[in-house]
């Protein structure tokens, strides 16, 4: 968490408020589980979810904001950090920042802007208002709000994929550090109010990790001189998802042709162990690994984020 400007007090109108900053706002009113509102203490403050510009905007009288956790366990930690709680706000960075915090957005409420004027700010994460660090602030922001409501019946398609990656994400095996170089999981549906639909899911991953398939070396081998980490007469038929994953980890910084090649294997296993089209409500599910390059602005927008954490039905107890 930014100490730089904890000394100073927000200012009339909140000019000098940005998304994503956090005050320490020691109460607010929120409804309790009886359904009355009640006073609840936030001794960790608030942070500011409102857009910067409506925030400093003087004909705003109000401000949404959401409570910091106060002690969040390791798995709260790592779930944040990778996006996997989306109504859980991770802010800073823990490369650069020892004090990131996370914001609960499920229990976020609006406050008049005059209830934040001359507390201490007691955090920055967003050094200027505009910029890749705002803009990600935003993004997450958004995201909480906007999920894509995938229907009922698709849900069961994706159980074991959802349950495998809440279950590995963040852990130290071969399956959660591969899932940290996944940048996303999207869904290409031809259609998604019927049943018989077609899909596709896109695993995409930096452009450093996955090289165009004209650039592969037309000359290469699957064997010990090429793949790092190879055992002799190892088959890339017969590999498990965790021995894949181990292979790619041995050769991210290798081989590119090699590297291309593991992903498509950890693709096509994805689909063959962890996807369960029914065949009525989805009869077809294709698996592509590609990178952010090939995920085109056309492409983007036919497709829809897939959120493992959240994903449910409507008789789910997890919250869509």
């Amino acid at each position: 968490m930014s100490n730089a400007n904890t000394e100073e007090l927000v200012a009339h109108e909140c000019a000098n408020l940005r998304q994503g900053d956090v005050v320490e706002l020691t109460e607010l009113w929120l409804h309790g589980e009886d359904g009355h509102p009640q006073r609840v203490k936030t001794p960790a403050g608030v942070a500011i979810l409102s857009q910067t510009c409506d925030v400093v905007q003087p004909s705003k009288e109000r401000c949404l904001v959401a409570p910091v956790l106060s002690n969040p366990d390791s798995e709260g930690w790592s779930l944040a950090r990778k996006g996997r709680k989306p109504l859980h706000l991770y802010l800073g960075s823990p490369e650069a920042d020892p004090t990131p915090c996370i914001a609960d957005m499920e229990r976020a409420v609006s406050v008049p802007k005059a209830e934040l004027v001359g507390l201490p700010r007691k955090a920055r994460y967003v050094d200027a208002a505009s910029g890749d660090a705002a803009r990600k602030v935003a993004w997450r922001v958004g995201r909480a709000f906007n999920r894509f409501p995938f229907p009922d019946e698709v849900y069961p398609v994706f159980e074991k994929l959802r349950r495998k990656v809440q279950s590995k994400s963040g852990s130290p095996g071969n399956l959660g550090r591969v899932l940290d170089i996944v940048e996303a999981l999207r869904i290409y549906a031809d259609q998604w109010t019927s049943p018989r639909r077609m899909l596709t899911l896109y695993v995409v991953v930096a452009e450093s990790s996955l090289i165009p398939p004209d650039d592969m070396d037309p000359n290469w081998r699957w064997e010990p001189a090429r793949v790092t980490g190879l055992r002799n007469g190892e088959s890339d038929t017969n590999l498990t998802l965790d021995r894949v994953c181990e292979l790619i980890l041995a050769n991210k910084e290798g081989d590119k042709t090699t590297l291309a090649h593991l992903w498509r294997i950890f693709g096509d296993l994805i689909k063959q162990t962890l996807l369960q089209p029914d065949g009525e409500e989805v009869a077809s599910l294709e698996v592509e690994v590609l990178s952010d390059v090939e995920m085109t602005y056309q492409r983007y927008m036919q497709t829809e984020s897939l959120d493992l954490e959240v994903l449910s039905d409507s008789t789910s107890t997890q919250t869509r």
